[in-house]
């Protein structure tokens, strides 16, 4: 990694803790709550690789 171009990021638990809750609600077997996660989230999208 070149020390020039990369980028530290500091994540804490709190951080750890949305992050698991959004892997289980797009990953979960519950498909309402993983329809509501994209409605509500679809406009705030800048990268979509289909």
């Amino acid at each position: 990694m070149n020390p020039e171009k990369r980028t530290l990021k500091r994540v804490t638990m709190e951080d750890a803790t949305v992050a698991d809750q959004v892997f289980r609600t797009l990953m979960g077997d519950q498909v309402e709550l993983r329809r509501q996660f994209i409605e509500k989230n679809a406009c705030a999208v800048e990268n979509l690789d289909v």
